[in-house]
């Protein structure tokens, strides 16, 4: 279950909602809790090198939607999935040269009491490369997953980067996709990319009526021993 908070889709929020407001969250169960909140995105930022490179910021074309798993006692999580309508394409017209192209933005996840957030995983699920075996290589990254040379990323078999850390109910994402593309007088190089994505999991710990439920379990197994007992 995910609402879309000031945002014009019922089924994802583009970057410049989000910016302006907007906020996604997750009820990763269905039962009516809210597990997780993406709010307060902030600092986004949009470079490109030289100036002749004719992409164009991609901020008003991406998009951002969200989907929730969650399995009592077992696992849970929730996942960011940005789609750029059009792509973010790098490919150099002639020449010796090097295009590059990048967007930084930030946010806030807040997840339930009972779920804190314990790993981020950045993939990339859409993205392709080509360019010079030799010297750099043409590239794309987000984050700490990245592909360079000649290869691609699908949603198959996607590079990603794992970041665990202490568990926490309020963090703050820092993110960052770049692209190269480097072109050599022989070689043709290209870097664009269509989609990313970011998956945020929690460590297992029993919801609140789970514990209710096991420690009234448990009164009850307590009581019958001590009738046991007196008997």
């Amino acid at each position: 279950m995910v609402t879309y908070n000031g945002c014009a889709s019922t089924s994802f929020c583009t970057l410049t909602e989000l910016l302006a407001g907007g906020s996604i969250s997750v009820d990763e169960d269905g039962n009516g809790t809210i597990e997780k909140v993406f709010e307060d995105w902030t600092n986004y930022d949009f470079t490109k090198s030289p100036g002749l490179n004719p992409v164009t910021d991609p901020q008003n074309n991406l998009r951002v939607s969200a989907t929730g798993t969650y399995i009592p006692g077992v696992s849970g999580s929730a996942t960011l999935n940005y789609t750029i309508v059009g792509g973010i394409n790098l490919a150099p017209s002639s020449g010796n040269t090097t295009w590059n192209a990048g967007i930084g933005f930030d946010f806030t996840v807040t997840s339930a009491k009972y779920v804190p957030i314990v790993k981020q995983m950045d993939a990339l699920t859409g993205a392709s490369v080509t360019g010079p075996t030799t010297g750099v290589p043409s590239s794309v990254s987000f984050n700490g997953a990245g592909i360079s040379g000649n290869s691609t990323a699908t949603p198959g078999s996607p590079a990603t980067d794992t970041m665990t850390f202490p568990e926490t109910n309020s963090y703050l994402s820092m993110n960052n996709l770049t692209l190269l593309a480097r072109r050599t007088t022989g070689v043709a190089g290209t870097a664009s990319v269509t989609s990313f994505s970011q998956t945020f999991t929690q460590v297992v710990i029993p919801e609140p009526g789970t514990v209710v439920g096991l420690l009234a379990v448990g009164g009850l197994g307590l009581a019958m021993k001590r009738r046991q007992k007196d008997s």
